[in-house]
């Protein structure tokens, strides 16, 4: 199918960095991390999937590694967030029903137009007459969308609603460490309360952050330390230290 220009220049690009495999797994979120892994199956047992938790709890991550799966396995998907600031028209939802997943993010943060709502809602019944997979993303159940038609919160409220939990500090710290010795970096329990101390302590960012950790000590040629970490944050592009 022939996406529209509009539809190809608001689909995220295909992040190499992220995966299903490198996100925080711990007690608290590893039911939901399987069920997540599931969906992507054939025999799914559901097409349309709404993701929701708190700021910061990595559904996002969540989003691009799901979108970086289908595409390695030559699916074709349209990825979006509702954060985009070049949102232009409703029309880009149109003509998405032979795509093989769709994942749209920050749905609680859909313009307050019914238009804008018909589309989304026409996009999910034409994606749903085939095989797509739809998956949203929320910081607020399904439920609790201010939206004014009435059917559009039906339909997602009886999606399959999958929760994202906040994990403990405790979780944060052994998950970090074991997400930096899968790269080869060995910190201490020290370095990592530092940089939970010093981030958004959101888990996505908290999972990018050891990957350009680990290419900033390569480029400087020094060992991963506290001192290393702070000259990191303050070069930055999305600098996000407390």
């Amino acid at each position: 199918m022939n996406r529209s220009p509009d539809q190809l220049s608001l689909n995220i690009q295909l992040d190499d960095t992220v995966s299903l495999e490198k996100f925080i797994h711990c007690e608290t979120n590893k039911n939901s991390l399987e069920f997540i892994k599931g969906t992507l199956s054939n025999e799914s047992i559901s097409n349309l999937f709404y993701i929701w938790g708190r700021e910061g709890v990595g559904k996002s991550y969540l989003a691009r590694a799901l979108n970086r799966e289908f595409i390695c396995e030559d699916k074709q998907t349209f990825h979006f967030s509702f954060k985009d600031s070049r949102i232009s028209s409703f029309e880009i939802f149109q003509n998405l029903g032979s795509l093989d997943a769709l994942l749209i993010e920050d749905i609680d943060f859909l313009p307050k137009e019914k238009e804008w709502e018909l589309a989304i809602f026409s996009m999910i019944n034409e994606a749903l007459e085939g095989s797509t997979k739809i998956y949203f993303t929320s910081k607020i159940v399904a439920k609790e969308l201010d939206l004014e038609l009435e059917d559009l919160k039906s339909r997602l409220s009886y999606s399959t609603a999958i929760e994202i939990p906040e994990i403990s500090q405790e979780e944060k710290i052994e998950a970090l460490t074991q997400s930096s010795e899968r790269r080869g970096i060995f910190l201490d329990t020290k370095t990592i309360q530092f940089i939970i101390n010093n981030t958004s302590r959101s888990l996505s960012d908290l999972l990018r952050l050891i990957d350009e950790i680990d290419s900033f000590s390569l480029k400087k040629k020094k060992k991963v330390t506290p001192s290393l970490i702070r000259e990191l944050l303050k070069v930055r592009p999305d600098n996000l230290h407390r």
